[in-house]
């Protein structure tokens, strides 16, 4: 009696383990991103959460049949809420590097995107990444993003005095448009979409990264993870991708 018993506790337990890999009928799936990233993500004029990214992961749940809830959080803590399953996807423009492929699980690219630095319009100076530590030049960031990265290489400390770490972008163009940055590294597209809400911004120079974005699951949730990839592939193959693109991003 015992010994069945024993083994009816084991195969409960097996199958609530397996249960986490996969979503069960009726579970909503939180789905993590940072919500001041536009066009990737943003919020309309009734707070909602918009963009390219949510409209991608809304369509991906949809040819999955899952319920999902979207929910902003700070970029910085995308990853460790993942791995602590406060969060069952991440969608939010987040580059595919090796040290976030060491902590999650990234799907198949789904958008080529690379780094920008950003300047005021009455701003002369022609200068490039090398050259901003012997100007001095003051550097706007987001904390956790690829242009956090670049940032922390170009001065070579993430809290160096000259390098300025904001939990939202917005927050950063804001500083430059009011003076108190030189410039902010951002992901192109989001810089162009910056520059044609806010005025008196340019890019300096060409796009110094190649980089790519992925969409991020838990460890070891292979499961979910094939069903996202299914699922880009046949957007990707089809229509689907390129309807979502133009809606963003125009034609």
């Amino acid at each position: 009696m015992k010994k069945g018993i024993i083994v009816l506790a084991v195969l409960l337990l097996t199958l609530a383990a397996l249960s986490g890999c996969t979503p069960g009928k009726g579970k909503v799936l939180k789905v993590g991103t940072e919500a001041t990233f536009p066009p990737f993500e943003g919020t309309d004029d009734d707070e909602n959460i918009v963009g390219f990214d949510i409209d991608l992961i809304k369509a991906i749940a949809d040819d999955n049949n899952w319920e999902i809830e979207v929910v902003h959080l700070p970029f910085d803590s995308l990853v460790e809420s993942l791995e602590t399953d406060k969060l069952d996807i991440v969608i939010a423009a987040m580059t595919i590097d090796e040290d976030r492929s060491k902590r999650v699980l990234f799907s198949t690219p789904y958008f080529d995107a690379s780094q920008v630095m950003v300047i005021r319009d009455d701003d002369n100076r022609n200068f490039g990444t090398e050259d901003i530590v012997d100007l001095g030049l003051n550097v706007a960031v987001q904390m956790g993003t690829t242009g956090s990265y670049e940032g922390e290489d170009i001065f070579g400390a993430e809290d160096h005095p000259n390098l300025k770490q904001y939990k939202r972008v917005n927050e950063a163009f804001m500083d430059l448009k009011n003076g108190r940055v030189d410039l902010v590294i951002i992901d192109e597209p989001v810089a162009k979409n910056y520059m044609a809400h806010l005025g008196g911004l340019k890019i300096l120079g060409e796009p110094f990264t190649n980089e790519q974005y992925g969409i991020a699951v838990k460890k070891g949730n292979t499961d979910m993870m094939d069903k996202i990839n299914a699922s880009l592939k046949k957007f990707m193959d089809g229509t689907k991708y390129d309807d979502i693109f133009a809606k963003w991003f125009g034609e």
